[in-house]
């Protein structure tokens, strides 16, 4: 009842989805004012950060020196954000050895010491013209920045992973019925049929 109408479900509110992306906000400050006084109080006695962004959170790469290839998070694959490819490299190297003089990738290199999968993600990645510092960003918003609903979503994903994916199909065929001219209680009827949830002789 908690997935969104769209998605088969009726809207409800998840407090404890929500309650954990009111959280993961808080983290998020945390991430983006770490020398902050009550960050470091909230950091030190509270939590260090709530699985939601944990879950969203990945590297922007700007010089790639903050960056480790194999253990950081970095490629825009959710929900790993993290090579497929075995180790041919140390693992200590860092991203910015994948950028030639130009600061461009050095699309040979990457395609001599990763699959094809992993290497077509990389070179993808838009670099700065200028080599910027590396940035910490969340994934599931363009401009790279935490918002409640976001997290809200991605914790309904994680909580019901198995009702999360939803067909093109599917919506449609759901947004046919919550946007129908008729009366809201007909819509639940309808919802209900379609879930099998009418009461029937059996469970009278």
């Amino acid at each position: 009842m908690c997935q969104a109408k769209s998605r088969g479900g009726m809207g409800f509110r998840d407090l404890s989805s929500f309650n954990q992306a009111l959280i993961a906000k808080q983290g998020w400050r945390i991430i983006q004012e770490p020398n902050s006084l009550v960050a470091r109080i909230m950091k030190a006695r509270y939590f260090k950060h709530s699985k939601v962004t944990e879950k969203g959170l990945r590297w922007r790469i700007g010089n790639g020196e903050q960056v480790k290839v194999y253990q950081s998070k970095w490629l825009p694959r959710p929900d790993t954000f993290k090579l497929i490819s075995p180790p041919k490299l140390h693992l200590e190297t860092a991203v910015s050895e994948l950028i030639n003089e130009k600061h461009e990738w050095n699309e040979e290199l990457i395609q001599q010491y990763f699959l094809r999968v992993d290497a077509e993600q990389i070179t993808k990645i838009h670099l700065p013209r200028q080599p910027n510092p590396d940035q910490v960003v969340w994934h599931y918003d363009k401009k790279g920045e935490y918002s409640v609903k976001s997290g809200y979503q991605l914790a309904i994903k994680m909580k019901t992973p198995d009702m999360a994916s939803c067909s093109e199909k599917k919506q449609n065929f759901w947004n046919s019925i919550w946007y129908l001219q008729i009366p809201e209680k007909v819509k639940i009827f309808m919802w209900r049929a379609a879930n099998n949830l009418l009461p029937t002789a059996e469970n009278l």
